[in-house]
């Protein structure tokens, strides 16, 4: 018996994971939505699903080549649930979430600030790497950090795009490890599909 339920937990738990991370849409101005596509492993067995979560990203609408750009992405507040597909979530914890360098810019820096749980930033690869590590309890609400993006304007004529990181489940742009009762830890590994573009500055 013990063993049918740990079969059974091995299959549905992937799916829990896969969906249980949801952000509502925040209360500044012009949300993007942004659906993700999600495959949690466990027990050597993969599941995926989708959700939707929310983002502002806030940018000038122009800029001159050469010269500082400052680009936001404020996630939108979001909650753990405390129980899927049956199963007790307890905590998810090391959330990353990962925005390229924007399109037609030179990175220069990035910081986080603000939201309800601590998080830094990192820049590796040409990627900026928000890192909430958490543990987030199960059953509760938490707003991710900003990310504030500070970059050099590129090409005349090209427009400065942001967006996050992700084009499979091999090459994710949000990742986060779930703690389910009864299963453990469960790995899971999201893409945007499609990938919405968050800010756009034209250079002049």
């Amino acid at each position: 018996m013990r063993s049918t339920s740990l079969l059974r937990a091995g299959l549905i738990a992937p799916v829990a994971v896969a969906t249980v991370f949801c952000l509502a849409a925040p209360a500044s101005a012009n949300p993007v939505s942004v659906n993700w596509s999600c495959r949690g492993t466990v027990f050597g067995i993969g599941q995926t699903s989708t959700m939707t979560t929310s983002v502002t990203g806030t940018a000038p609408g122009s800029a001159a080549s050469g010269s500082a750009v400052a680009i936001t992405i404020t996630p939108g507040a979001s909650s753990v649930p405390s129980s899927a597909s049956g199963f007790t979530v307890n905590n998810i914890s090391n959330l990353k979430m990962t925005i390229p360098t924007p399109a037609n810019s030179t990175l220069v820096s990035a910081t986080a600030s603000g939201g309800t749980v601590a998080g830094t930033v990192a820049t590796t690869g040409g990627n900026v790497v928000l890192t909430v590590p958490g543990p987030i309890a199960g059953g509760t609400s938490f707003t991710p950090p900003a990310v504030t993006i500070n970059v050099t304007a590129g090409t005349p004529g090209t427009p400065i795009t942001s967006k996050y990181a992700g084009t499979s489940h091999a090459s994710p742009g949000m990742t986060m490890t779930t703690n389910v009762a009864f299963v453990g830890n469960v790995a899971t590994a999201c893409f945007p599909n499609p990938s919405p573009t968050l800010t756009t500055t034209s250079v002049t």
